[in-house]
């Protein structure tokens, strides 16, 4: 019954932006389904369908459109972690928006006006984006704390990008609640700062012979803090709290890559406080492969993890990644396993 409503729900966003494709600058379709296990009793398949559709306005203005949908076999956890090994694991979801607005460029500047999920502009480099774990992704100081745009979620915000050479700037501000439904009180269009808190974002970047070093600060106020098992405090926090990060992507040779993180939550005294990982990337023509191992600090849990990956790509877009888990913590120590295809249209 899942896979069936999975299928409906794709063929209803094809026909949707298939009837704008004439007009459409760009239109894509990215579809990834992976199949876990616990090398036990326990396994799923979960997919994530995805859709892009871009429409140029003239005068360096766009229209930019983004869609997920999610499908899984089963609700039930194979590990109990803290992190979540892998980064499209989710609830079903028949349909979800992840980008909506209007996007003006002007010279080496781009501004963004409407809903948007922060997994499109922060935590997406080309080391991070290899492994599956969630803390390659948006680090846990930020994600684990607070109901933010985080996938597969998205909120109202401006964004603004500004690249100066070797640089990058960027600077966000959002709905401190992330939503995916259309309508309601929890709908993807409101934008209530006064009982969903609000969201700042600011990074610097730097890129130069195949590095690359970002460090960044988010300030929230006005949202409850979260704790390692995703509870939120009944009382809002209206101070002001801050997250910092940074880490490095170093070139050590040709195809090999090494990888650090840190992210330190200082005026936060709930949920998670800090995060620091490392691994190294390899890329050998249409092979990339990578280790990494990452431990976050909660309250009152730790949790170490780590991942073993390798991506095989083939066609023009495609790829087939299995990876590898060993997760432990105050709860239990577990290895998992998953294989993953990818491809897009």
């Amino acid at each position: 019954m899942i896979v069936k409503r999975f299928v409906l729900c794709a063929a209803m966003v094809m026909v949707t932006f298939t009837n704008h494709y004439l007009a459409a600058q760009d239109f894509n379709l990215t579809y990834t389904t992976e199949f876990q296990t616990d090398f036990r009793k326990g396994a799923k398949w979960v997919n994530l369908l995805r859709t892009d559709f871009l429409q140029s306005l003239g005068n360096s203005v766009n229209i930019e459109v983004a869609s997920i949908s999610v499908a899984r076999t089963s609700d039930k956890k194979l590990v109990d972690d803290l992190q979540v090994y892998s980064n499209i694991e989710e609830e079903n979801l028949p349909l979800a928006l992840a980008i909506l607005g209007i996007n003006w460029h002007v010279g080496a500047s781009s501004l963004f006006v409407g809903i948007r999920n922060l997994n499109e502009d922060y935590f997406n480099s080309p080391c991070t984006s290899l492994f599956t774990n969630s803390s390659c992704g948006i680090f846990p100081t930020l994600s684990a704390n607070y109901p933010i745009a985080n996938y597969p979620v998205a909120s109202v915000g401006m964004d603004y990008k500004l690249k100066l050479g070797n640089w990058h700037m960027e600077t966000s501000i959002y709905n401190g609640t992330g939503y995916n439904m259309f309508v309601g009180k929890e709908n993807v269009f409101r934008f209530c700062p006064k009982t969903d808190g609000i969201l700042s974002i600011t990074s610097l970047n730097y890129q130069n012979n195949d590095s690359g070093y970002y460090m960044g600060i988010a300030l929230h106020s006005g949202m409850s803090a979260g704790d390692e098992s995703g509870n939120r405090e009944t009382e809002e926090k209206k101070k002001l709290n801050t997250v910092l990060w940074g880490y490095a992507e170093q070139k050590l040779s040709s195809g090999l890559y090494a990888l650090f993180q840190y992210s330190i939550n200082p005026t936060e005294k709930q949920g998670c406080r800090s995060y620091v990982g490392g691994g190294l990337v390899m890329r050998y023509k249409k092979i990339e492969g990578g280790v990494f191992a990452d431990y976050a600090d909660f309250t009152t849990e730790h949790e170490w993890a780590s991942e073993l990956t390798c991506k095989f790509l083939f066609g023009k877009s495609g790829y087939v990644q299995p990876a590898f888990h060993l997760i432990a913590n105050t709860r239990e120590c577990n290895w998992t396993g998953l294989i993953r295809l990818g491809y897009e249209i």
